[in-house]
């Protein structure tokens, strides 16, 4: 990821639809490599909260209990590593558009992981099935709905898929995105539906269903990201070049000034930051007695 300009813009953004309140301060507070995996780790102040933010995947978590940024890395590669230990997890599962949605296909991979005979992979098709009623359901809104067109019934996923498609990836430029959720929302309620269905079920079949509802389900939160990025006044590209590369209103490459620019407030002129920070945001440690990889406990600890 690194410390660019584009990166802090992503973890702004990440943080401000994660905790609703305005970003006032974005700082690169350093990076880590474990094993293969290059960690970043980020400092970032809101109005009434101070959070660290972490990526693979990207992650946010208060420093109201996490005062240290090494026990925060700490945390977040266990957690991750534990998640993926039981099954791959979705990476726009990050975006809230259908919380419900990602609890039932939790407990359907769960009852998957649990199951030896062709009726437990069965039951996983219903609950997958379940999960995409709830999907729908969750998504079920009135400003879908074309002028002078009857709303879908509630448990309709098909249709409010299609609905929903048209509303995340409108116009010509992502009619290869609109058509390609609507074309993948049908195949996996169908084959959910065989699944259900299916006297000679296997673990596979099942792992395969929840794979392709995993799937299906990020691509509209991704859609629902993208859509958001869009809309957002602060992250679109230059007018005069068309890069990214915008820092606090200019453009890297070419000095274009963005005239609708909405700055953050500077850190020093945040009325909470004299009251709780000192220095270049140095915590203090979470943990009585704080043990980090560089400085590793002598003798025994009991």
């Amino acid at each position: 990821m690194g410390n660019s300009v584009r990166n802090r813009d992503m973890v702004r953004l990440y943080v401000e639809s994660q905790t609703r309140e305005k970003v006032v301060h974005v700082e690169f507070a350093t990076e880590e490599r474990v094993g293969m995996t290059l960690y970043d780790i980020w400092d970032v102040h809101c109005t009434d909260s101070r959070w660290w933010v972490i990526n693979h995947p990207m992650n946010l978590y208060t420093q109201n209990d996490f005062k240290s940024r090494d026990v925060a890395l700490t945390f977040h590669i266990g957690l991750t590593t534990r998640v993926r230990s039981q099954h791959d997890q979705a990476i726009y599962r990050e975006d809230e558009m259908a919380p419900g949605t990602w609890g039932r296909w939790a407990q359907a991979v769960e009852a998957m992981l649990h199951g030896s005979e062709a009726e437990d992979f069965q039951a996983v098709g219903v609950r997958l099935r379940e999960c995409l009623v709830t999907f729908a359901m969750e998504v079920a809104d009135d400003r879908l709905i074309p002028e002078g067109e009857q709303a879908p019934r509630a448990a309709d996923v098909k249709a409010w898929a299609a609905l929903l498609a048209n509303y995340l990836a409108p116009g010509s430029s992502a009619k290869e995105l609109r058509a390609y959720l609507k074309r993948v929302s049908e195949q996996t309620w169908t084959y959910v539906n065989w699944l259900t269905h299916s006297k000679n079920a296997r673990y596979i079949d099942a792992d395969i269903g929840s794979e392709m509802v995993r799937h299906i389900i990020g691509m509209y939160a991704g859609a629902h990201i993208r859509m958001n990025e869009i809309l957002n006044p602060n992250f679109h590209p230059c007018d005069d070049c068309g890069s990214y590369e915008i820092s606090e209103g200019i453009c890297q490459s070419c000095d274009w000034v963005d005239p609708n620019y909405q700055p953050m407030l500077p850190l020093s002129e945040w009325p909470e930051a004299k009251k709780t920070h000192s220095g270049d945001c140095v915590p203090s440690s979470d943990i009585s007695t704080f043990i980090s990889p560089k400085n590793p406990p002598l003798g025994n600890t009991r």
